[in-house]
């Protein structure tokens, strides 16, 4: 039972809240305001409340990231009317009240994740967005508290069944923390209050590491865009809406929850995951996965003129750069190099889901035949054309939904040892390392000004030495690889390729990250 009176601000909880716990704060807030911003004030947190149904605790942590942005707002000049419109409690929903579960099972992609983790390690990705102005934590805050009512998945926890993991929605208050330790530290799917994904601040920068069983990088670069452009509209910059930045406010499609591996009408054809084993790069493995990252900065005009001249795609000229690298970096002379290149399947028929959604193929040569730029560029269009294939991308989700109807009714006990070791020995000894290309990020005209660029990593799995990635925003494209090993000679060599080829380069890198 609680009792509220509009226009002085009373409760009274016989849960065990203390009567008046937020007067102190809301006193500080209204100190030197006049009479009537005082009942403004004192009504908007009435309304908040009326929002909230949650324990003691979280609802005292809810209520100091508004008070927290109350100051903030207030310190910058801005007039209640201003404050109370941007941060009306009308934008949480009933996210915070409704204590409803909802509860999903794992898509075909995401299945095998929690199933084939060991301890310490776990498949993480980062996405990044590099700002021109300085982060405001407590608007960043707020601005999650809005945003992650639109993204059920995102909100959700993974839990332990008799024959799978699957997801139970929460409404645990997502927080935002300063970014102090190293980057992609595994995340704990144990304890209830922990979510598959962590928000990051540090100075201009946002990050968001992802958990792959919830999503992959296009649904995770949708969910760090809407929680962007929230941030900006919270700073006064009126912002549109797009397939890729949703309204926060609207209400979740179905489209966007969907398992697509489950709507495939391909064959199933065993041969399409049965690669050889790929020779590693050299280097001693690190206990960490997340040893060095290296961001090769670069005008997207100049690359596409480059790819263009060996007649070839962004994703074929990287792909062969990381080929010669790979070459002089590997001391075995004979022996296949496989690397993993991952495929967008909404390109094939548009969808709107925000799981995952991505296949993948391995493009493969011969360590004795890797050759120059202009012998492999081709190739490596060819074979990005023909293993690509959307026929082929579907008789890989057909298998794995054939493979996993297979196994439904085996206890979760007995998936996790087989999975673990298919996941460590045949998964990841098959590629030397991976190039996951998210391509062009764009947004609405609006968020546009703000934006200098944005940055995707991929953690390492054993026994890869590296992984590497690409994205591009305005005038920039940027390459990044991440290192499991402290040896540098291919991060190296691919800088010493792309030199030579005439590139201009803006390179920037972490320095070792210790256990």
């Amino acid at each position: 039972m609680k009792t509220i009176c509009i226009g002085h601000w009373k409760a009274s909880y016989n849960i065990g809240m203390r009567k008046n716990e937020y007067d102190p704060k809301i006193k500080k807030i209204k100190g030197g305001l006049s009479e009537a911003e005082c009942r403004m004030i004192d009504t908007y947190f009435a309304s908040l409340e009326k929002r909230i149904d949650l324990n003691i605790l979280k609802r005292n942590l809810l209520f100091d990231h508004f008070c927290n942005a109350f100051d903030y707002y207030l310190d910058h000049g801005y007039a209640i009317e201003e404050i109370v419109s941007l941060m009306d409690p009308e934008h949480l929903g009933f996210f915070y009240k409704d204590n409803k579960r909802s509860y999903f099972s794992l898509d075909n992609a995401a299945i095998v994740y929690p199933l084939g983790m060991k301890y310490g390690q776990m498949p993480l990705f980062r996405l990044s967005v590099d700002l021109k102005e300085d982060i405001v934590p407590s608007i960043l805050q707020v601005a999650m508290d809005f945003t992650i009512k639109r993204f059920p998945t995102f909100s959700a926890v993974i839990k332990t069944g008799m024959f799978w993991h699957y997801m139970e929605t929460t409404n645990n208050i997502p927080l935002v923390e300063e970014e102090k330790d190293i980057p992609c530290k595994p995340i704990s799917i144990i304890l209830r209050s922990f979510r598959s994904f962590r928000v990051f601040y540090y100075k201009k920068r946002i990050s968001i590491e992802y958990f792959h069983a919830i999503t992959d990088g296009t649904g995770g670069m949708i969910f760090l865009n809407t929680l962007l452009s929230e941030y900006l509209r919270l700073l006064k910059h009126p912002q549109t809406y797009a397939d890729n930045v949703l309204n926060v406010d609207e209400e979740v499609k179905q489209e966007e929850l969907v398992n697509e591996f489950r709507n495939t009408t391909a064959a199933k054809d065993f041969n399409t995951f049965l690669d050889k084993s790929s020779l590693q790069l050299d280097g001693k493995l690190e206990k960490i996965e997340m040893k060095r990252i290296i961001h090769y900065d670069f005008d997207l005009k100049e690359i596409k003129e480059k790819a263009r001249k060996y007649d070839g795609s962004i994703t074929a000229y990287f792909l062969s750069v990381l080929f010669m690298a790979s070459k002089n970096c590997i001391s075995a002379k004979k022996g296949l190099v496989n690397i993993q290149v991952p495929v967008n399947m909404r390109k094939f028929n548009g969808s709107k889901t925000l799981r995952n959604y991505s296949m993948y193929f391995s493009a493969s040569k011969d360590v004795s035949e890797i050759g120059d730029l202009q012998e492999l560029v081709p190739d490596m269009k060819q074979q990005i054309r023909e293993k690509g294939r959307e026929e082929i991308m579907n008789q890989m989700m057909a298998t794995t939904e054939n493979l996993i109807r297979a196994l439904y009714h085996v206890p979760i006990f007995l998936k996790i040892p087989v999975a673990q070791i298919a996941y460590g020995y045949l998964g990841n000894s098959i590629i030397a390392s991976c190039l996951s290309n998210l391509g062009e990020i764009k947004v609405p005209a609006g968020m546009q000004p703000f934006i200098d660029h944005y940055d995707f990593l991929l953690v390492p799995a054993s026994p890869n030495r590296a992984t590497s990635t690409l994205v591009s925003f305005g005038d920039r494209v940027r390459l990044t690889i991440t290192k499991a090993t402290a040896d540098t000679k291919y991060e190296e060599e691919v800088y010493r390729i792309l030199k030579e080829d005439g590139l201009q380069i803006r390179l920037e890198g972490s320095e070792e990250y210790e256990s």
